[in-house]
Order: C-alpha cells, then structure tokens, then sequence
C-alpha cells in the first residue's frame, strides 16, 4: 500500500501545535506543558518538547511577511558565535552570552531594558582550552519560576526568574579531563536533564539528572560500558540483536575513553515519558583503538558484525525518571570518520503505509534519514540518503545494519588496509601519483558531516522536515597515539583536499556547498531545495506558512515560503548567524521574530577586485539582537 501522509498529534504535541491547554500526566512538569502549549512563549531550546522549533503564531504570513520591519535591537556587548535562542517567558527575554556565560533578562515592555544579569564566576580560559568547536552554549530553560544555565567549565544553575538570584549550584563536568558542557538542557518532571561533551579528548559521554530544586544530582548514565553504569535493565528491550549490550562491542577497555559525548539535543514524550536524543563521535577517531587491531568483520552485505562500539553516534531513548535504557539504535558502528550525531529528534505521529504510528525521525549527520517507532527503536520506513554519501550502501531493514562499503574505512597501517581495500600507497584511485601519500589515505563523503547540530524545524501543516545540509566531501587518516587526560585524543588528520570538494546527489563536482532541504519522511523523498553558492549551514525556524533563517552567505536575515523555499524576505544585518531565530508575542499581542547575529572577532580583509559572492563583503563581527514586527497598520489588523 503506499503511505499516506496524515498527522494525529498526541495530547501533549496538540498542546504544542494548536496552543490548547492541557493537564499533564503525574510525570510532567505542568508549568513548561502549560507555557508551551501558549505560542506566546519560548520556554525551551527548538520551543517544544516534541522538537519540532515550530511555532502556530500567525500575524506574520506570506502576505504580509514583506512588510516586517525593524522594531528594536540591543548590543549583548560579546563578540563571539551566538549559538543559544533567547527564552521569552510573559513580558520578559532571557539571553544567555557565549564564553563567558552571562545571563541577561530584558523586559519587554520597554523594548529590552535589562532587568537582572547574571556572572557566574567560572574558569573561561580553561574551558575554552579544552572546549571543542566554538561558542558551546546552546541554550536555557525555564520551568516554575527558575531559569536553568549550565556555563562551559561544567556549572548548572537555577535562577530566579525575577530577580536573577543563583537557587542553587552544581558541577556537572571535570575540566581536568577536557570534559565541558555546552547545553542543550531538557525539564522532564522535578528533573533537569543535560550531557556533557568532550569527545576529542578521550571522554566517555554521559546524560545526568538533577533536581530542579535543590541541584542534588539524581542519576547518571554513560554512554557505553557496563550494563549497570549504562542503564540496561530489565525495561531494555531493542528492536534489534546487535544493540542488546555495550561493553562486548568494544576492544578491551577502549569503552573508558570512548567518546559518544551528549552535546546535542532533547525531545520528550510525556506521555510514555521517554526521552530521545543521539550521541557524538566514538573515541578516539582512529577505530583501530576501538577494535582488534586492523580487523573488520563485515557480513555478505557489508554490516558490521565485530566491534560495533555501541553507543557512540547513536540513537538512545530513555526513561526520563529513572534514565534507564528503552532502546537504542547504532547510526553508525564503529564510527570511522568523526560522525557525531548530536541533532534534534522530532517526536511525530505519521500514518505509514495505513497505520498511524508515534515515530522519531531523524535527518542524520552521516547524511541518512531515519524513521523510527518511538517507543520501540524499529525501523518503519527504510533509511534514504538525503544527500550524496559513498560510505554505505543503505540499512539492512532485517539486521538494522548499515552496509559499509570498506573501500572507506581507516587503518593505521598500511598493510592492514591492503588487506581490505584496493589502497595503493603512493597512487589515488584515478591513477594520480602524490610524493607523500602513505597508502591510508581516506576519501569519504560527507565528510564529518552532512550536516551538524544545526536545530530542524518540522511544519505540522505540511508534513515537512527542514534541514540545512552540507555538501562537503573529505579526506583523512588516521595514525598512532596515547591517551593523555586532558589533551586531545583523536589520532587523525586531514589528507589534503577531496578530489570533489563539494558533490551534488549523483557525486559529481559540484559548486555548492549546501543547501536548504525540504524533506517528506513518509514518502521519503525531498520535496524542494534551496542551493547555496557560499556555505549557509544555519538553524532554522518555521512558523505558520513560513521559514525564518540566518543568511551567514550574505550577511541577511530570511523569510521563505515553507511550501517552496522561495525566499519572501530578507533583511541586511551585516553578520554571521550561528542560531536559530524565535517568535513570540510581545505584552502587546503582536507577533515578533528575534534572532542575535553574531560572529567572533575575525575579519578578512576585502580587496576591490574580490568576487561578488566573498563572504566577506556582507559582514563583520559584532553581537546584537535583532527583533523583527509588522508596522503598526499592519499589527492593528
């Protein structure tokens, strides 16, 4: 039979999409159910507990959308990548600054005078040595009065929402073994949930649990590792053999260094009261430290059967009061090529080949799209490449396995490559002869990402999952080393440039280096795409019969029509952007759209004679909120 797209929410997500309110069951906070249910407010990273970073306001539309205009701005005085939303809770904002993590609550009543901040004392110059990749601060949460941060050196804090008073204070990381926090944070009951990150240093991942009231931490679970430390018990029950336990699926005790850090994002179904996220990048990046050295043990399709390291860059659902295992799933075994997948999970119910089912889905960052069975782990729909990939052939729907092609797998040494691969030292595969190439050389697409931890948005309306996808192409090897505590742990380096830097979806050279994506998890199919000349890889929001995205390319922020990718609007801020935009409804009843453009302090100079599409040309460092409404004829209508 062929699916049918139909879309039956559960009582919470009907809260979310409509605005209507709702009791939750005993294990939900009612107070954030009760706020998100009111498209008023932004209580949470991505704006729901489902993921969908969707909001139903809908005074902006597609036929006004050309008319939204500036209605004010303020300078949050950081120069740094701003990769945290703001909140909007009633008549206040909250905002929460790069390194170093201040906290800012502007009232919106006097378009953004600061009511309280908030400086925690923290060790910034050591956090920002061992973090990884930027900014890392991605988001607050309010639940009940407080507002929740965790800063990078490994703090969590309740706020006062009023006053900005720290409630109380707990440490979630050790900075003395690389290991950081950057958010996402999830409320889930009396629980604060967050991870950790890390994984280029040879930390295991983790997801913790505090109370929301007192900071005491409740549970902890890893990642990988034995049965009791990573919550298998007797409510686990995967879908399929190769994910039943951890600690066999790696080579002696390399699961004590083994990445899979939880650096990403949150979604949470009150109703089975399960929570769903996926992990980073297995530890370190050269496998040969994560198996018996230099074997691969593949069956007759080419699925993993040895050493499949579970679960670093995986899938994992659990049991939001107790954190035990419901199921997991490996995205990518063995994880060869630094595939982290820290990426949002929308929690959607979609009526599939007749029968509506409560799945998770996931456009994943080794560039498959994944629809799962929520309270299961069974796949339901089988997995499609959304972009070109040469690492696998697809997923055994049987096995769950996916299908590696070993011609893109690492080794250390040479001779093991050999083994398996028609590596040839010194030659490239089009016959090419390169004085230093050592025979372990790697070409692999997508390269370490189809695409990062950039926020989806999922419109209700349409049945559409919007994503901005890379597509880049890498090549890498891998080479010898030891764990040091604290220093990096990745034992890899790039090889040179790809033979096709950027591909299209048949691998051919191509010159752009992204797009925006239009998917349909039914059908499995895109639906339409939005290329880019200069890379845009950027969190996205859709609202009502619109998207909203910063245009990193040109310095702009954008509209466009969310059933075509048209772009209806744009506005020249003269910045990067580095998060996804909001919309709210200010204590006057209009509707506003809010984004911080930013970028660190890094400015390459522009020559006359540069081409037009330079980057460059559009913008400049800085740091200041934008917030976006209708004129006032407009607004009154």
């Amino acid at each position: 039979m062929t699916a049918r797209r139909t879309w039956k929410l559960s009582a919470s997500l009907l809260a979310t999409a409509g605005g209507a309110g709702l009791a939750g069951p005993a294990l939900a906070n009612d107070d954030v159910l009760a706020l998100q249910a009111d498209p008023a407010n932004v209580v949470m990273p991505s704006m729901s507990y489902n993921g969908w970073n969707y909001s139903p306001l809908d005074q902006i539309t597609l036929d006004n959308v050309d008319q939204l205009q500036i209605a004010w701005t303020w300078q949050v005085g950081i120069l740094d990548s701003h990769e945290a939303s703001p909140l909007v809770v009633g008549d206040t904002m909250y905002i929460v600054s790069p390194k170093p993590n201040y906290v800012y609550a502007l009232d919106l009543n006097t378009d953004g005078v600061i009511k309280w901040e908030f400086r925690p004392d923290m060790n910034v110059e050591e956090a920002t040595r061992q973090g990884c990749c930027g900014a890392q601060t991605r988001g607050l949460n309010y639940a009940e009065g407080k507002i929740f941060l965790n800063t990078l050196d490994g703090q969590f804090f309740a706020l006062d929402a009023e006053t900005g008073e720290a409630l109380w204070r707990s440490v979630g990381a050790d900075l003395s073994i690389g290991e950081t926090t950057v958010g996402v944070m999830l409320v889930a009951g009396d629980l604060l949930i967050a991870g950790n990150a890390g994984g280029e240093r040879g930390v295991r991942g983790k997801v913790q649990a505090f109370d929301i009231n007192t900071g005491n931490l409740q549970w902890v679970m890893y990642s990988m590792g034995p049965d009791n430390e990573v919550g298998i018990g007797p409510g686990y029950t995967p879908f399929y053999a190769d994910d039943r336990d951890s600690l066999s699926t790696w080579y002696g005790d390399s699961w004590r260094r083994g990445g899979g850090t939880v650096w990403g994002y949150f979604t949470w179904d009150p109703e089975s009261n399960i929570f769903h996220y996926s992990t980073g990048n297995c530890g370190p990046w050269n496998p040969d430290y994560r198996r018996e050295w230099g074997v691969v043990t593949l069956d007759e399709r080419g699925g993993l059967i040895d050493y499949r390291n579970n679960w670093c860059a995986s899938q994992l659902a659990r049991d939001a009061t107790t954190g035990e295992l419901v199921w997991a799933y490996n995205i990518t075994p063995a994880d060869n090529w630094d595939i982290d997948e820290p990426l949002i999970t929308p929690l959607v119910d979609l009526e599939i080949n007749g029968v509506m089912e409560q799945t998770a889905i996931k456009a994943s960052r080794s560039g498959t799209f994944y629809v799962w069975d929520r309270n299961t782990g069974e796949l339901l729909t089988e997995p499609w490449h959304f972009r070109y990939v040469d690492l696998d052939f697809g997923v055994d729907m049987e096995t769950g396995r996916k299908l590696y092609d070993i011609q893109r797998w690492s080794f250390t040494d040479v001779e093991d490559r050999r083994r398996y691969t028609d590596a040839d030292p010194g030659r490239l595969a089009d016959g090419t002869t390169i004085a230093d190439y050592v025979g372990t050389e790697v070409h692999m697409c997508p390269g370490y990402q189809a695409r990062n931890w950039w926020n989806d948005a999922w419109n209700p309306e349409l049945g559409l999952l919007y994503t901005a996808v890379a597509n880049i192409c890498q090549s890498q090897l891998k080479f010898a080393g030891e764990y040091t505590p604290g220093e990096g742990y990745t034992l890899y380096r790039a090889a040179g440039a790809h033979p096709t830097p950027f591909v299209d979806d048949n691998g051919n050279r191509t010159t752009s280096p992204g797009m925006l994506q239009a998917n349909d998890p039914v059908t499995s199919q895109r639906v339409w795409q939005h290329d880019w000349a200069v890379a845009n890889n950027m969190p996205i929001m859709a609202a009502g019969d619109l998207l909203f995205q910063g245009g990193v390319d040109e310095g702009v922020m954008r509209a466009f029509n969310a059933a075509t990718g048209d772009i209806v609007w744009e506005f020249r801020t003269g910045s990067r952007f580095n998060q996804s935009p909001i919309t709210y409804l200010g204590p006057d009843g209009r509707q506003y759209v809010a984004i911080i453009a930013s970028s660190a302090a890094a400015n390459g100079a522009v020559a006359f004679d540069a081409a037009p599409d330079n980057a460059n040309r559009y913008r400049r460092s800085g740091s200041t909120l934008y917030v976006f409404g209708l004129p006032d004829t407009l607004a009154a209508n």
